[in-house]
């Protein structure tokens, strides 16, 4: 009886996948993800040990997000920015499901008979897997010549940090703008740039979110310092030692300060989003009316000119970082040029084996807008996307999904 609405639940995700038509079915964004995810549930449902209360959250999660993508499919031609955004936030939604489902199974099979050499041997590599991850949810770099459209902005990023005048002061700057517009991709350009690397060291990138494989119940603003200590070099055993005996947060921060006093650092703060005044002037220094754990601040010097770029969807966490004066606002491409280049990229790094030539595409392109040449068809691709790089990307690999009828992303 336990087990009934997990079932029940089970049922109504493989109704709605399956359905009558399976032709419109097939259409549906995410087609291939949800069924791939089925086969892991089915796996599941399989044993009915492993169907307990933990899979309802997710079947429920899976069911909405069915719900949304059968509502999609029901339109024609290219979808707009708004709808290609909930798209990709779906595609990380059944990511994410299917990595928790498969650690399910995990975490079963590793509780069957085994023996303690082979435990060993499973606990290293799960942990290694971790690693790897973190490392790739950390790491910052970006293939230049795949970006578009933002050369202006590089500039005016990069005088911020080098200018002359400001050199020896400490400088905090907001970069802002709406979801896909590309404030992180800025940001890398900005970070690995050769003038940028000779000016700063240590430089550091600093995700503002929850660590995936972190603890949940680990209070954000210390799983953040900690996070810098680590990357600025500090062992995790050091940190963890730094955080038990020298006074939690307060320590950390004190640390995180004696790691950078001296030195021109570069630190790129990704992702802001929380509201605390904890987080806010980032300019400020430490006081005798204050502690090291009253704010954000304490931990950056503030004498070697160092640097902090906070990066933001919401205008008004910015201001509260870096001061309304050092906000970078961060705009849609108005060049049709770029929308396309990103566009083109998308579809040749998504495609498969083809022998069609690139006019036979162009003119497919056309097919599926009101187009009646090339330079409308790249205006009308700068207009879907709204000048979003991130919409203008999921624009080719819908694209592609149904130039070869094969869903790549």
């Amino acid at each position: 009886m336990a087990q009934e609405i997990e079932h029940y639940l089970m049922e109504q995700f493989e109704n709605g996948l399956d359905g009558n038509d399976k032709s419109s079915i097939s259409k549906i964004p995410r087609y291939s993800q949800f069924q791939a995810i089925k086969t892991v549930l089915k796996e599941i449902f399989g044993s009915s040990s492993l169907v307990d209360q933990q899979l309802r959250d997710k079947l429920y999660n899976l069911n909405n997000a069915l719900t949304e993508c059968r509502i999609l499919s029901r339109k024609h031609g290219f979808y707009s920015p708004e709808e290609l955004l909930t798209i990709n936030r779906i595609r990380m939604e059944l990511k994410q499901i299917k990595k928790d489902l498969k650690t399910i199974i995990g975490n079963s099979n590793r509780g069957s008979n085994r023996s303690s050499d082979e435990q060993h041997v499973s606990n290293v590599d799960s942990i290694s897997s971790k690693d790897r991850e973190l490392l790739r949810w950390t790491t910052r770099s970006v293939d230049a010549s795949k970006v578009y459209g933002f050369d202006d902005d590089v500039l005016s990023m990069e005088k911020l940090l080098v200018q002359q005048e400001s050199r020896d002061r400490f400088k905090a700057i907001g970069v802002v703008g709406r979801e896909g517009i590309g404030k992180t991709t800025l940001c890398q350009l900005v970070f690995n740039k050769p003038e940028v690397k000779d000016n700063f060291l240590p430089r550091i990138w600093v995700c503002m979110a929850r660590d995936p494989d972190g603890h949940e119940d680990e209070d954000l603003k210390v799983a953040i310092v900690k996070r810098m200590l680590v990357y600025l070099g500090v062992g995790k055993e050091a940190v963890k030692s730094i955080f038990d005996e020298k006074r939690g947060l307060e320590g950390l921060l004190c640390a995180l300060y004696q790691q950078l006093v001296g030195k021109r650092y570069l630190i790129v703060l990704d992702g802001a989003r929380e509201t605390d005044s904890w987080y806010g002037q980032l300019d400020s220094c430490l006081s005798r009316d204050k502690k090291w754990d009253d704010g954000f601040a304490f931990g950056f010097p503030k004498g070697h000119g160092g640097r902090v770029i906070a990066t933001s969807r919401n205008e008004e966490v910015a201001k509260m970082m870096v001061g309304e004066k050092n906000i970078h606002h961060l705009l849609p491409l108005s060049d049709p040029e770029s929308c396309w280049a990103i566009f083109n990229d998308t579809v040749e790094a998504n495609r498969v084996a083809d022998d069609r030539i690139e006019d036979d595409r162009v003119e497919d392109f056309r097919a599926l807008s009101n187009a009646s040449n090339l330079d409308d068809l790249k205006l009308e691709i700068k207009l879907k996307c709204g000048g979003l790089p991130l919409a203008a990307k999921m624009m080719g690999r819908q694209w592609t999904e149904l130039y070869f009828n094969s869903e790549t992303f």
